[in-house]
């Protein structure tokens, strides 16, 4: 695993400077956008990347996966206002995962003793990013999600990926890493595939996750990103990471509750028009033994659909909207007939 010279997982080192048809997208979040237990190749921002080099040649997509193991929306924010005015986005992609709302804290500007602390964390990120480091991490976290809250046993039942965190030396070699071919579900397949009886979400699991600790803060958070989107300083959009429940009995994803989850994300982070793309369709539509660790550290093809996911929403919904300034002017620019044939 690289961390570049700019600070961010990548193999490719940047210069700051942008070449005249440069598109740059910073994609933010935490551990599963960062891609903990994925080969650098197949975490989503990288394959989404690769799909609009494929769907438009003639603009040079730049896609900098910024997330950061651990972080929450708040921290997403801070990072935002710190390295925005000199990575100077074309756009800024919110990925969110359901523990992002746990401990938010309200973003002010940082004293001495609080930029030290950084400034260790960040060089132990860099440098010493290794399984005994993440487990701690993990560790923390189960424990300050042990409380009896039907939300932070959700958390709980997502995150158990114990295997998979204690033998981060060799997840490049596990099997599910593999891009491979997958079922796709139409319709009629996933109406002759119920999962009756299986147990769903707890019907508080909003309320639940609004008596979080830190939870006014992770709105705060959530509405300044909006604000900043309003104000025209970022085009800024989120993306949630989610997946339907998987079946028990049968190899399917199924609902149990879990759209409920969803559709309150989706309008919590849409508020104001700002633009939300999610996965939780996308999952339903494919099996389960084929999505390895869907529902948290997704690795091989639960990437795959997680970057189709967003690729055809910037493709067909986002990026058509831009219409002015550089960015705009980048987008109309010349392309081939061949180069504007989105891939289906």
């Amino acid at each position: 695993m690289k961390i570049n010279s700019l600070g961010f997982r990548d193999d490719r080192e940047y210069a700051l400077a942008k070449g005249p048809r440069t598109f740059r997208v910073l994609v933010l979040g935490d551990s599963v956008t960062f891609g903990h237990g994925s080969v650098y190749e197949h975490t989503y921002p990288f394959l989404v990347e690769q799909r609009l080099r494929a769907w438009r040649p003639d603009v040079d997509w730049q896609v900098w996966n910024l997330a950061v193991p651990g972080y929450n929306t708040s921290q997403e924010l801070a990072q935002l206002l710190e390295v925005g005015p000199a990575f100077q986005p074309d756009l800024v992609i919110v990925g969110f995962f359901e523990n992002d709302v746990v401990d938010n804290h309200v973003v002010a500007p940082p004293a001495a003793t609080a930029r030290a602390r950084s400034a260790a964390l960040t060089w132990l990120y860099r440098h010493v990013y290794s399984t005994s480091v993440y487990k701690r991490a993990y560790l923390e976290l189960a424990w300050r999600l042990s409380a009896s809250n039907s939300y932070r046993l959700r958390l709980q039942h997502v995150g158990a990926e114990a295997q998979l965190l204690e033998h981060v030396q060799s997840a490049q070699d596990l099997e599910g890493q593999r891009l491979t071919s997958f079922d796709r579900l139409d319709d009629c397949r996933l109406q002759a595939a119920p999962c009756a009886g299986a147990a769903g979400m707890a019907p508080d699991i909003v309320d639940a996750m609004r008596r979080e600790p830190g939870w006014d803060a992770w709105a705060d958070a959530v509405r300044r990103l909006q604000q900043l989107r309003r104000d025209g300083v970022y085009r800024l959009m989120f993306f949630v990471n989610m997946a339907p429940l998987g079946c028990p009995t049968s190899d399917v994803f199924y609902d149990g509750g879990s759209s409920r989850l969803n559709d309150f994300f989706v309008r919590t982070l849409g508020a104001d028009s700002t633009p939300v793309a999610t996965s939780y369709e996308a999952f339903r539509r494919v099996r389960p033994s084929q999505m390895p660790e869907a529902s948290g550290h997704s690795i091989g093809n639960a990437n795959v659909v997680k970057a189709e996911a967003l690729f055809a929403f910037l493709r067909d919904v986002f990026l058509p909207q831009i219409a002015g300034g550089r960015a705009g002017a980048i987008l109309r620019g010349p392309a081939s007939d061949s180069a504007r044939r989105a891939p289906r």
